[in-house]
């Protein structure tokens, strides 16, 4: 009675060890690995105009990033994550005689060091969803600019402008080194970013800026995550 007593406090204290080292916890110091991608919304200077014209679905463009992080703590981490993008503006509507449509496309390479905050570990919690908030600073380049045919507007072929961001994500692990995401967030550029950058007195005296002296966009991702010296 006494060895089966003894094997089974012993299988009882296996089994509660590899528990534990499974266990669904946050940071650890692991290096993390990531691949996203989805679609933003632009959000900048006359997109009304898209909508004005029965096109506002194509403000909504792909989108896809990838980065690399580290977990210091179970609730602290960082990544440094670089993204390329399709995005689309227009030319000033109300300025012009015809009030014509001047629609234009362009891509954009981006670049964002952010500090992420896992709740779970946070609080301590053990489990295989972790909800993660973040925020970033970083730069945006934008070039490959369509013609948006606007009879006398410059558009700048190549901007490169300060940006900053923050979101959420939702994510789930199936084992500790490997796990799925949705990523939830929104950028904020210079004015630049879209190629057009209304003086003053563009915006106090005309109609069809935004007035607003940031270019936006938002964006929904679909990713997956591994995690290293697990």
């Amino acid at each position: 009675m006494k060895k089966l007593t003894s094997i089974i406090a012993i299988l009882i204290l296996g089994a509660g060890s590899v528990f534990a080292q499974n266990a669904f916890v946050g940071g650890h110091r692991a290096w993390t690995f990531a691949v996203q991608g989805g679609m933003l919304y632009s959000l900048n200077e006359n997109c009304f105009t898209y909508r004005d014209n029965g096109e506002g679905l194509k403000l909504f463009t792909p989108q896809g990033s990838a980065a690399i992080g580290y977990e210091f703590t179970n609730a602290l981490g960082a990544r440094l994550s670089v993204g390329y993008g399709l995005n689309r503006s227009a030319g000033n509507h109300y300025q012009t005689a015809a009030w014509g449509y001047y629609p234009y496309s362009f891509k954009s390479v981006n670049a964002f060091l952010d500090v992420t905050l896992d709740l779970n570990g946070n609080y301590s919690v053990e489990s295989a969803f972790r909800p993660v908030f973040y925020l970033g600073v970083g730069m945006g380049h934008t070039f490959g600019f369509t013609e948006s045919h606007h009879p006398w507007q410059q558009i700048s072929p190549k901007n490169t402008a300060f940006g900053f961001r923050g979101g959420f994500i939702a994510e789930y692990d199936f084992t500790p080194s490997i796990g799925v995401f949705i990523d939830l967030g929104g950028e904020a550029y210079a004015d630049n970013y879209n190629g057009l950058q209304p003086a003053k007195t563009d915006q106090e005296n005309y109609k069809g800026y935004a007035g607003f002296p940031l270019d936006l966009r938002f964006m929904g991702s679909f990713g997956l995550i591994y995690r290293f010296n697990y």
